[in-house]
């Protein structure tokens, strides 16, 4: 679900999506953002996917790298102002999608140059991807917009994953190394899945957050008082 009840008050709803309906813009997001583009895509992704194997994932993920940067760029000459904020909201939507795409080809280079074309693979592989993206879009369009629901004090599983996560692939990252290089490559794959399924769910937020605010612009100017696509308090 995109569009709310049209009689629903802004006031009313829950903190959670009263903060989905005003994207903001900081100088700190614009930064942030330069460095998860730089660092997690440029150093961390690119260069695996640029070094030695099979040019093909390479050819896949290359013109989407481009892209993203190329916009990166832009984005960081463009003003900070409320009328930027959907866009750059839309910008945050489009860098988790592409860092999550390059992850998931960059865990398929590595299954590859140890199973070579297993389909069993591949297929195991995209199945857990495209399940946990449906998951995360999922929330977004039927639990996330039910604004009646009561809301949970403990933490969801994605948060004990992103908190857990790191620090448990560092530890198996010191066991699996002491093995062949053909373990620790599949290691690295599977490593690389699990980046690209914690990237996609901050592809389906930002995305849900600029067709969500677009579709219930009534409910904000019923706040705000002002035209279109403004976000700025009174």
């Amino acid at each position: 679900m995109i569009k709310l009840d049209g009689k629903v008050k802004y006031g009313n709803l829950p903190s959670e999506i009263q903060t989905h309906l005003t994207p903001i813009v900081t100088k700190d997001d614009k930064i942030a953002l330069l460095f998860c583009i730089v660092v997690f895509l440029d150093l961390v992704c690119a260069i695996p996917l640029l070094v030695n194997g099979e040019r093909l994932f390479t050819l896949v993920a290359l013109p989407f790298m481009i892209g993203i940067n190329i916009w990166t760029l832009i984005v960081m000459f463009m003003k900070i102002s409320s009328h930027n904020a959907l866009h750059f909201t839309l910008y945050k939507g489009g860098t988790g999608t592409v860092l999550s795409f390059c992850y998931f080809v960059l865990s398929q280079k590595y299954g590859f140059s140890v199973l070579g074309s297993n389909p069993l693979y591949m297929m195991t592989s995209l199945l857990a991807y495209l399940i946990v993206i449906i998951g995360f879009i999922r929330y977004y369009l039927v639990i996330f917009p039910n604004y009646k629901r009561k809301k949970k004090n403990s933490p969801a599983w994605g948060t004990y994953l992103l908190t857990l996560g790191p620090g448990a692939g560092y530890i198996a990252a010191q066991f699996i190394f002491r093995f062949s290089d053909s373990v620790a490559d599949l290691f690295m794959s599977y490593m690389y899945l699990f980046m690209g399924c914690l990237s996609s769910y901050v592809g389906v937020k930002f995305v849900h957050q600029f067709i969500f605010v677009k579709a219930n612009q009534d409910i904000i100017n019923q706040r705000l008082g002002k035209g279109r696509f403004s976000h700025d308090p009174k």
